[in-house]
C-alpha cells in the first residue's frame, strides 16, 4: 500500500480538485449572475483537461499524450451525447432522471466514437458534426428567455465543487496507467459538467440548466480546439509549447463565443 501511495501524483491530484471545484463554483456563480448563455460559454474552459494533459504530458512520452489527446477529442463528441440527453430529459424530468440519461447517452457514445481512428483532423470534424448536431436537436427544448429560481449558496457549491474535484483527481491519475485510448477518454469524461448540471437544476430549475447546457454544446468547441492543438502539436513541439498553444485557442474561442453571445437566437 505505501508503495501504491508514493507512485500517485499528490500535487497533481491537488491541482485537479481544485482545478474541478473552481469551475463548478465559477461557472454556477456566472449563471446566476450573468445568465446561462454566458455560463455555459464559460463552462468550454480547459480548467480541469488543462491540468490533466500538463501532467500527462510530463510524465508520459510524447507519442502516448498526443495520442490521449485524439481519443478526448472523440470522448468530447460523447461529451455532446451527454449535454443534449440532459437537456432533452430536463424538460420533463428532474435532476436524477436527466443525470441517468445523459449518463447513459454518455456511456454509449463512447463506447462508439472509441472504435473511431485516433486522427486528429478526422476527429475534428466528427466532433465539429456532433455539436452542430446537438445544438440544432437541443433548441427546441430550451425555454425563449429561462430565468433563475434561486442562485445556489456558497457552502453547497464548494462542497460539490470538491467532490467533483476528488473524482477528477481520482479518474487522471488512473488514466495515466492506461493505454491512450482509454486515458483520452477519461480524461475528457464530463465530470464538471455533471456536477455543474446538477447543482443549476436543482437550484435554478430545469429551463435554467437546459438553456445553460445547451450554450455549453458550443462552449465545448473549446475543449475541442485544445485538444485539437494538443493532439497535432505534441509529437514535434516541446510539452509546454503545446499546452500554451491550446491553452490560447481555447481562450481565444471562447472569447469569440463571449462576443457572440450578443446576437445569438434566443431560441435556436
Amino acid at each position: 500500500m505505501a508503495s501504491w501511495w508514493a507512485d500517485v501524483p499528490v500535487v497533481a491530484m491537488l491541482v485537479r480538485m481544485a482545478a474541478t471545484a473552481a469551475v463548478v463554483v465559477a461557472i454556477s456563480w456566472a449563471v446566476g449572475a450573468l445568465g446561462p448563455r454566458i455560463g455555459g460559454a464559460l463552462a468550454g474552459l480547459p480548467i480541469v483537461l488543462g491540468p490533466g494533459f500538463f501532467f500527462l504530458a510530463h510524465q508520459a512520452p510524447a507519442d502516448f499524450a498526443a495520442h490521449a489527446a485524439a481519443y478526448a477529442l472523440l470522448s468530447l463528441c460523447a461529451t455532446q451525447c451527454f449535454l443534449l440527453a440532459y437537456i432533452v430529459a430536463a424538460s420533463r424530468r428532474g435532476p436524477a432522471v436527466s443525470l441517468l440519461a445523459a449518463l447513459s447517452a454518455w456511456a454509449c457514445g463512447a463506447l462508439v466514437f472509441r472504435e473511431a481512428p485516433a486522427w486528429p483532423l478526422a476527429g475534428g470534424a466528427l466532433f465539429a458534426l456532433a455539436t452542430w448536431l446537438a445544438w440544432r436537436i437541443g433548441g427546441p427544448f430550451v425555454p425563449a428567455a429561462p430565468r433563475a429560481k434561486g442562485k445556489a449558496g456558497v457552502v453547497l457549491l464548494l462542497v460539490r465543487g470538491g467532490l467533483a474535484g476528488l473524482l477528477v483527481a481520482a479518474v487522471t491519475t488512473a488514466a495515466s496507467w492506461l493505454g491512450p485510448a482509454d486515458a483520452g477518454l477519461l480524461m475528457a469524461f464530463p465530470i464538471g459538467f455533471t456536477v455543474m448540471a446538477l447543482t443549476i437544476h436543482q437550484q435554478m430549475g430545469g429551463p435554467v440548466v437546459a438553456a445553460t447546457l445547451h450554450s455549453a454544446l458550443l462552449g465545448t468547441l473549446a475543449l475541442g480546439s485544445f485538444c485539437l492543438c494538443l493532439a497535432l502539436t505534441l509529437r514535434t513541439w516541446p510539452p509546454l509549447a503545446a499546452l500554451g498553444a491550446g491553452l490560447a485557442v481555447s481562450m481565444g474561442v471562447t472569447l469569440l463565443l463571449l462576443t457572440r453571445h450578443r446576437w445569438w437566437p434566443r431560441r435556436a
